[in-house]
């Protein structure tokens, strides 16, 4: 008989946390351990290239310094004719010692070799560098994810084991086409709304600035009513001893008189709008969330395809790297059939 958990998003007793622990389905689980892995491989790989990297560039160093220093420090070449004889065979010779003179050219040869190779393990080390942080932050994301999620939304969504020919080319042109969707998300996003809602919002604030106008004139009109009356126009608009005082209150009647010069100049306004050039295809309001929503539904289904091709490349034994930005959701709920099982 199994027991009845609560879904606690955000366990914090021993208990509550090893209980959601063993609630979560067991592909899950053994998906979020390869990541790890993965992301522990990368990152012994990225450390072995970067002591590779130290030490080979204070190799390069000492070695530079040391050719400086005997160049700086080079004598004349002397050339001495010598003579000698074996004792042992009593046989003679004759030749010439070499003394002094600079350095000969396989040390800078050593130097510029070393320099190649620095170069080129620095190129590698950037590279599992910037591979081992993107799976970093995948794990990272899916380990967050994993913690805020209802136990009730983590069903794994079991995909096939595809042979694919070019598995590198076809997640390279799935991730063309999910950069394409944010460019088109993102230009819904900024869009401009048709002229004709525009004019609509245009009528609205026009409407609501004119009844605020006329309840200040409302408002105002009772002086008038009054024992005293009105004797100037500055009582009239509270324009009185002591006003200004407070920078509020000079705000105050600075927007009273912009709204009094909007409702005057409407006409003026309209034509303003209408005479606006509008960039790229105008959205309606009510329009936009469907389409935003048309995008991200589409954005799901690629970035599911591109996990499974991952998952099938990764069961065929090439390693593809996840894009850093991945939905922590699709890695980690999309499991192969096998790993299902």
């Amino acid at each position: 008989m199994g027991l009845a958990i609560p879904d606690d998003r955000t366990p914090t007793s021993p208990r509550a946390i090893e209980a959601r622990w063993f609630a979560l389905p067991r592909a899950i689980k053994e998906k979020l351990a390869h990541l790890e892995a993965r992301k522990d491989m990368l990152h012994g790989a990225c450390e072995t290239l970067r002591h590779r990297v130290l030490a080979l560039r204070a190799e390069l160093s000492e070695k530079t310094q040391r050719l400086k220093h005997a160049l700086a420090n080079a004598s004349p070449e002397t050339r001495v004719g010598v003579t000698g004889s074996d004792p042992w065979t009593g046989g003679s010779g004759s030749g010439v010692a070499t003394y002094g003179g600079l350095p000969g050219p396989e040390r800078q040869q050593e130097i510029d070799r070393l320099a190649e190779q620095l170069g080129r393990l620095d190129v590698l080390y950037r590279a599992a560098q910037e591979r081992w942080q993107s799976a970093a932050r995948i794990y990272q994301s899916c380990h967050e994810w994993l913690e805020g999620a209802e136990l009730a939304t983590l069903v794994p969504v079991v995909v096939k084991y595809e042979h694919l020919t070019d598995p590198r080319g076809e997640v390279e042109a799935l991730r063309a086409l999910l950069a394409a969707l944010a460019e088109d998300a993102a230009a819904v996003e900024r869009a401009p709304i048709p002229t004709a809602e525009a004019l609509q919002r245009l009528d609205a604030l026009a409407r609501d600035v004119a009844a605020r106008v006329e309840a200040r004139r409302r408002e105002r009109a009772r002086a008038f009513l009054t024992l005293g009356g009105v004797r100037g126009v500055g009582g009239l608009y509270g324009l009185v001893e002591g006003f200004a005082e407070h920078a509020r209150e000079l705000a105050e009647k600075m927007v009273e008189r912009c709204e009094e010069d909007f409702l005057a100049e409407q006409k003026a306004w309209r034509n303003a709008v209408q005479a606006q050039t509008i960039p790229g295809e105008p959205v309606a309001a009510t329009e936009r969330p469907k389409r935003l929503a048309e995008l991200a539904r589409k954005r799901h289904d690629l970035e599911q395809r591109e996990e499974a091709l991952v998952l099938s490349a990764e069961a065929a034994g090439l390693d593809l790297d996840r894009r850093g930005d991945a939905d922590p959701a699709i890695v980690l709920c999309t499991v192969l059939a096998d790993a299902a099982a």
